[in-house]
């Protein structure tokens, strides 16, 4: 009896861990848990003191680990003293969980806040591009930021480069509108970008995807935890 109960057990957790998604063509694919490493390239087309500082902020690589449940976390590395260190989307709370180097204060703000908004579509250059061997479709808009205290509502354009092969439960993100996830999600029927690009024109951050490790998570719950000081906007 033992052994067929630790057999339904190990059954159960490979189920879990093979959970799979549709596609809109009704193929049935794995979804991807585990973690993509990107190379950061910030290219800056002003010399003002204030945008020179943009290659501190985002450092030269970033490692953006999906988990089981659907979180999502961003891991910089390179970044100054006062860049970014840690991105977390707690898709349960849906909450942005943000922190910096120079502080082990964490800043929290709901994920359904949208901080930017689509003005129109960018005409594709249909050029192919390929990254890991696979193939990507692109998707681009011109957007503005939502103006508030801190911003004054930039123009921007944002690239999203995906592979239809690597998936995620895009459902799971149906209320997280910052950065346009939302959209991305639903436009690429669920697919994780290999190649994103922000264009601020004054600068420009481009993420390249350079490893992909399926079935590793990078976790860092000590810089997340409960009981480190939060700001909540």
């Amino acid at each position: 009896m033992k052994r067929i109960n630790k057999f339904f057990v190990f059954a159960a957790l490979l189920t879990v861990g093979c959970k799979t998604v549709h596609t809109s063509t009704g193929e049935k694919v794995k979804v991807f848990r585990g973690t993509i490493i990107y190379d950061v390239d910030v290219v800056q087309n002003s010399d003002t003191s204030f945008e020179e500082d943009k290659r501190a902020l985002y450092g030269n690589e970033m490692h953006l680990t999906v988990f089981k449940n659907g979180d999502l976390q961003r891991r910089y590395d390179g970044t100054g003293s006062q860049g970014f260190e840690i991105y977390f989307l707690d898709v349960d709370q849906n909450e942005i969980v943000e922190k910096y180097k120079h502080s082990d204060t964490l800043y929290v703000h709901q994920a359904n806040t949208k901080n930017i908004q689509k003005v129109s579509d960018i005409r594709l250059k249909n050029e192919e591009v390929s990254i890991l061997n696979y193939t990507l479709k692109e998707l681009a808009i011109a957007a503005q930021e939502a103006p508030n205290s801190n911003r004054v509502g930039r123009y921007l354009s944002l690239k999203y480069w995906y592979a239809p092969e690597l998936k995620v439960d895009k459902d799971m993100y149906a209320n997280v509108n910052e950065d346009f996830w939302n959209y991305f999600m639903n436009k690429s029927d669920g697919s994780i970008y290999l190649k994103y690009e922000i264009d601020y024109f004054t600068y420009k951050v481009t993420y390249t995807a350079k490893q992909i490790l399926p079935g590793t998570v990078e976790k860092l719950k000590e810089k997340l935890s409960e009981e480190v000081p939060r700001i909540k906007n």
